[in-house]
């Protein structure tokens, strides 16, 4: 392997590792939303489920 490959490589790896963290950042990002979506869901289903109760007494 001489000077320009090694060169060639680096090259290419520039740019493929900043696109790779960036894509595995936004999956990990949207998949953390998604979970504190769905709490958030069961947090306010909860509520609502409470104050219906409170009202009827």
């Amino acid at each position: 392997m001489n000077w320009v490959d090694f060169m060639a490589l680096t090259g290419i790896l520039f740019y493929l590792v900043p696109i790779a963290f960036i894509a595995w950042f936004l999956i990990s990002f949207i998949k953390t939303q998604k979970e504190r979506n769905t709490l958030l869901r069961d947090i306010s289903l909860k509520l609502d489920k409470y104050k219906i109760d409170k009202k009827e007494e």
